[in-house]
């Protein structure tokens, strides 16, 4: 499987681990439960982000057990009459970390597309590949991408052409790892990213788990982050 599929695919699980947190976040909101308590919660119980029903475990069980498949799927069975893809090359490590920001709307409150389209482009993002944004930068002649954002609501998606009349509870900014770049620095700038957003939308940036970001949770994650790449190294020396 090449490096753009495994992106997608990332970007699915990505995609509904966000409806999953931020689902359980604003059911603790109206119901008023200690924050530690729905920390503890948040880990088992999945709300659709749209509706107030009851918990839909097998909803979100089933996305996951269809996005397990795939990867198994493609890893064990390609398709007979596809040509064989040239193998990597030796110091190639196929994606394996995604690291994730949320900027999420007020409760009730969602953003309006039109107002979406111009955040991301006063946050320098731009519409691209898999109907997403993406923060890119110039190499070796070309453009590579940084990291990129997509719908916290499923499939993820953006259309341009419907912009005025869509709306969304929140983005999700994910940076997949390892990547043909300096992943600490690509994460400084989505954090900016993620706060020029929150900005332009009145929304709050919040991290993997639903809290709002803080100085010391940045921290951690570029803690997080340098350790990955060491052990990515130490796992090619090895090799």
């Amino acid at each position: 499987m090449d490096t753009m599929r495994w992106v997608i695919l990332l970007v699915g699980i990505a995609i509904v681990l966000g409806i999953y947190v931020f689902s359980t976040w604003q059911n603790r909101q109206r119901a008023g439960r200690a924050a530690s308590h729905a920390r503890d919660r948040s880990k088992r119980v999945a709300v659709d982000v749209l509706f107030d029903e009851a918990p839909d475990h097998d909803a979100v069980d089933a996305e996951l057990e269809s996005l397990g498949k795939l990867i198994a799927g493609d890893a064990d069975a390609p398709d007979p009459g596809e040509t064989p893809a040239a193998p990597p090359p030796p110091d190639y490590i196929q994606p394996d970390k995604v690291v994730t920001l949320f900027v999420l709307a007020p409760s009730g409150v969602p953003f309006p597309g039109s107002f979406i389209m111009e955040a991301m482009s006063d946050a320098k993002m731009d519409y691209g590949d898999m109907q997403i944004f993406h923060r890119t930068e110039a190499h070796n002649g070309g453009k590579r991408t940084l990291f990129s954002v997509a719908n916290i609501v499923e499939p993820g998606t953006f259309d341009p052409d419907a912009i005025e009349g869509f709306s969304t509870p929140g983005l999700v900014l994910f940076l997949t790892l390892p990547g043909p770049f300096d992943a600490v620095r690509a994460f400084d700038a989505m954090v900016v990213a993620a706060r020029s957003l929150a900005n332009s939308l009145k929304g709050t940036v919040c991290d993997a788990t639903r809290s709002v970001l803080t100085n010391q949770t940045i921290g951690h994650m570029r803690e997080d982050i340098i350790d990955f790449q060491l052990r990515q190294r130490v796992a090619r020396t090895a090799s």
